[in-house]
């Protein structure tokens, strides 16, 4: 796969859009229009990480992020979080829908065998349930809380970070 590089000078920390566009929600602002459908970036695959993971040590990069679309899509992002687990912290940015009990338990696993802490920020669009599914889709919410709630089971200590999407004076 061709994509745009940009050589790396001095980095303190390195995102990784991992899973492109391609995304389990279909939210009316995202800025790239990610969704179940939108392929148009591509996976970034397992080696193309691991080069960069490589390359990056010499930049001074310590710590690494990924994002999507829905980085938990990607087919090998276990594999992915325990090789960047390797380099420094980590850090995940997802919807938190599609965390089952064996995707966390698997995480808790990466996590154990680094030594360093693996962590994640899940993205909602307005602390009430109905508001939020407008933007993000039927039960997107519901799924987001299950997941949180699952991390959190698993011993992480999920940040949950809200586009504002309401006014001032409707601050709960």
């Amino acid at each position: 796969m061709n994509h745009p590089t940009v050589p790396l000078q001095k980095l303190d920390e390195l995102w990784f859009q991992i899973t492109g566009t391609q995304c389990n929600l279909t939210c009316s602002h995202c800025f790239i229009s990610c969704s179940p459908d939108n392929t148009s970036f591509g996976n970034l695959s397992y080696e193309e990480v691991a080069d960069v993971l490589e390359d990056s040590t010499q930049h001074g990069v310590k710590e690494n992020t990924f994002t999507g679309g829905e980085p938990f899509l990607h087919p090998r992002i276990i594999e992915v979080l325990s090789l960047a687990l390797q380099y420094g912290p980590v850090t995940v940015l997802t919807n938190g829908t599609v965390m089952t009990p064996k995707l966390v338990d698997q995480l808790v696993q990466a996590e154990k065998q680094s030594l360093y802490s693996l962590e994640f920020r899940v993205s909602v669009d307005h602390f009430d349930e109905a508001k939020n599914d407008a933007i993000r889709g039927d039960k997107a919410f519901s799924r987001a809380l299950r997941g949180i709630a699952r991390l959190a089971k698993g011993g992480f200590l999920p940040i949950v970070t809200a586009m504002r999407t309401w006014e001032l004076d409707e601050d709960l």
